[in-house]
């Protein structure tokens, strides 16, 4: 596996830090930057050419125009990119985030699991100022109690978003059936988190499993997730009966 990283953020660090943890990696190509590390497996690269995938953490996605004309797959941290491109020969995967790609993915497994009859509750965390009334949310810690803002509502699923001031970042999926209701929950570091999200984007293209087009985690949300627990995601589960 062969993997050219575009890093412009401390997201982009970490994701190439993880995907050297990858036991199917045999080059990282960090983008038109020296690289000190002495990992055999990590160099300075100037060109997409022979990569597997490419991926970003830039949220302009700068590299895709690059990547399109190399052919490589390419993989954005960003949930949108300039429509003038044409992506319909290469395989793109956007929105490889926290809440696009984790989020989206577990809550598109759990609606599955818990069956059409089931009630989803989708929360995630952004940056922003607490508010102080709305849904009631409890995330795992650091994160803990929060209120959040209705975002969509559909008649099975409800998505919220919690603003929080600081570095820690959560999801919940909550699903309720008249047997039981079960939350998985996730609490981390912003940051280690969305390098996560953004990693596992990379090791499923670079994969092959990424159709030519753009695509989201979602649509192929086991493998992401699987991705992202191999590469070190922690998710808590809670079961309890109705």
């Amino acid at each position: 596996m062969r993997i050219a990283l575009d890093h412009t953020s401390e997201i982009g660090v970490r994701a190439g830090r993880l995907l050297l943890g990858e036991e199917g990696l045999d080059l990282l190509g960090v983008l038109r930057r020296d690289v000190m590390d002495k990992d055999p497996r990590i160099s300075r690269t100037d060109a997409l050419s022979g990569f597997d995938a490419v991926v970003t953490d830039d949220p302009d996605s700068a590299i895709l125009d690059e990547a399109v004309a190399a052919g490589v797959p390419c993989v954005l941290w960003a949930d949108s990119f300039d429509r003038n491109t044409d992506t319909a020969e290469v395989p793109v995967l956007i929105g490889a985030n926290l809440v696009t790609g984790i989020g989206q993915s577990l809550a598109a497994r759990e609606e599955d699991v818990a069956g059409p009859d089931s009630q989803i509750l989708f929360a995630w965390t952004e940056p922003g100022k607490p508010v102080r009334h709305g849904e009631s949310l409890t995330f795992p810690e650091p994160v803990g109690a929060r209120w959040g803002t209705r975002r969509r509502m559909t008649n099975r699923r409800l998505d919220v978003a919690a603003p929080v001031p600081d570095e820690w970042a959560g999801i919940i999926v909550r699903s309720t059936t008249d047997e039981e209701t079960r939350t998985l929950g996730i609490a981390d570091l912003a940051v280690h988190l969305e390098a996560i999200a953004l990693a596992s984007g990379a090791v499923i293209a670079a994969s092959g499993i990424v159709s030519s087009g753009v695509h989201h985690p979602d649509e192929m949300a086991d493998r992401y997730l699987l991705s992202s627990l191999a590469i070190g995601l922690d998710i808590a589960s809670f079961t309890e009966s109705s």
